[in-house]
């Protein structure tokens, strides 16, 4: 058997011992809980956080990112089988966090250690340009893991931003509106007898902060730079983008949504919110992501604009040059 055939078999055992040692850290193996004496293993908690809607997208990304690697299969087998020690110490730190994680009881600590030995098996055993090959697919892996904690941390900022931003669009559009905390609601209008809020009244919940749509529009617009750029500054600058669209797009919402009840009366828009919203409000879900996805194509048309005007500039500075120094 030659050096390659036996270097290729090796590391194929590698690979099914490592995926059953995963098995067992991720699936197998009763982890944390958070609080309390009981534990739950990584995939329960999964499970768990997926039936969230702020986190159904993950059910998705394993698939996803299975698509990525199969799609770039061509280019990975024709890169040269290496190895990097630096693979090792890397996946050996990862397993350290991963315990580290267990004494804790703290899930964060598993997703980043899952994370970390899975990029050091890959250095380890396939070298930095093959793993450089799946890069894109690790990090869209990152997407999988629900980090709650951010819903707290930032979800009642971006529900007051929401709010101002909001009104403020709606009184330069002629519609007097006044902002109470994360309510908002029509003024009072004297000359036709209108009471406050009776032309709408919408409370900006949590959902409607735009943080429930925010994560599954961030997988949107990493899928949507990498395939709609080549070049990577061009994709990470077009990928940052998505956080004021994301912003933008949950605004129209619940643009929508006003003028609706303005329309046609404020149960028929949103319904009763504490109780149970209308139909129309939970179709309009869907503009967020149509609006997204049509700004996302605005933004990547402009950065191709840009960089092709300042491509033909150098391209004429440079003939310019030529030109000038010839005999």
């Amino acid at each position: 058997m030659s050096s390659h055939a036996t270097t290729v078999l090796r590391n194929a055992l590698l690979v099914l011992a490592l995926g059953m040692a995963l098995l067992l850290l991720v699936g197998l193996q009763p982890y944390a809980a958070g609080y309390g004496h009981f534990r739950r293993t990584l995939f329960e908690e999964l499970l768990m956080r997926w039936k969230d809607p702020t986190w159904q997208h993950g059910v998705l990304l394993p698939f996803i990112v299975g698509y990525l690697i199969w799609r770039r299969r061509e280019q990975t087998m024709q890169t040269a089988l290496s190895s990097s020690r630096w693979g090792f110490l890397i996946s050996v730190f990862g397993f350290l966090l991963y315990l580290a994680g267990f004494r804790a009881n703290n899930f964060y600590c598993g997703y980043l250690s899952i994370m970390t030995l899975l990029a050091g098996t890959s250095l380890w055993l396939q070298g930095v340009q093959r793993s450089r090959q799946m890069l894109f697919a690790w990090l869209m892996l990152g997407f999988m893991w629900p980090l709650p904690f951010l819903e707290e941390s930032i979800g009642y900022q971006m529900r007051l931003m929401m709010v101002k931003t909001t009104g403020f669009v709606l009184n330069a559009a002629g519609v007097d509106s006044l902002v109470a905390g994360t309510a908002l609601q029509s003024m009072p209008n004297l000359e036709f007898g209108r009471k406050a809020g009776e032309l709408f009244s919408v409370g900006i919940a949590a959902p409607c902060s735009g943080m429930r749509s925010l994560f599954a529009l961030l997988v949107v617009g990493a899928l949507f730079s990498y395939f709609r750029q080549r070049i990577p500054w061009r994709r990470l600058a077009l990928f940052s983008t998505i956080l004021p669209i994301a912003i933008v797009a949950n605004m129209v919402r619940i643009l929508v949504l006003i003028f609706a009840a303005m329309i046609f009366g404020q149960n028929w828009a949103i319904g009763d919110v504490e109780k149970e919203v209308s139909t129309f409000h939970e179709l309009t879900g869907v503009v967020v992501f149509l609006v997204a996805l049509m700004l996302l194509q605005v933004a990547s048309w402009l950065l191709n604009r840009v960089c092709s005007g300042l491509g033909f500039k150098r391209a004429r500075v440079v003939s310019r040059q030529v030109v000038s120094s010839l005999p």
